[in-house]
């Protein structure tokens, strides 16, 4: 048998299901070379199987390519290269996305915002480094509905003064008590 032959006689051997060490005894070959053999069916196999999946997803319209590469976590700029789609087509099919997988709320709150989605961004992370809760932002949004914002704003100013005075007041105790203490220990 030549070369050509034993390989192909491996490859037929493992496709039926036999053991490396079986194949070995059979064929007179290496561990390692049936390995070798093996590994290459392997990858030829995993390549066709990748053109086979990548033939079916280009065959697909934009929207099916679009939503399997949002789900595969690609931005939206990344979408729109790999398609060459314009920007609002892109932003359609994100939104599409998100009704896919469940994310109503995002598609509306994105719908209302419209072009204010980076001031939007910018109030979130704002109020998730201050570590508010949602009970926090409703109180205070509601303060501000209300117009007491500026009436609060008084008060804090009013009270950090109130605080300093006391603090004085503090000061001055504590020195003329130690004072006294002198004058007692004398």
């Amino acid at each position: 048998m030549n070369r050509v032959e034993k390989d192909e006689y491996v490859i037929r051997l493992y496709k039926e299901g036999r053991s490396v060490r079986e194949i070995a005894e059979l064929v007179h070959m290496s561990f390692r070379d049936i390995g070798l053999i093996i590994k290459k069916v392997k990858l030829e196999a995993d390549g066709e199987r990748d053109q086979l999946e990548n033939n079916d997803v280009k065959s697909k319209s934009k929207t099916t390519q679009a939503i399997k590469l949002f789900s595969e976590g690609n931005s939206p700029v990344e979408v729109a290269i790999a398609l060459d789609l314009p920007t609002d087509q892109v932003l359609t099919r994100y939104r599409e996305f998100w009704e896919l997988e469940g994310m109503y709320g995002l598609t509306q709150i994105c719908e209302e915002a419209k072009y204010d989605l980076h001031d939007l961004l910018r109030l979130h992370r704002i109020v998730k480094v201050l570590g508010m809760e949602k009970h926090d932002i409703i109180s205070a949004f509601e303060l501000i509905k209300h117009n007491q914002l500026e009436t609060l704003q008084w008060k804090a100013g009013y009270l950090k003064s109130e605080i300093n005075m006391l603090e004085w007041e503090k000061r001055n105790s504590t020195y003329h008590l130690s004072n006294l203490r002198r004058m007692i220990n004398k």
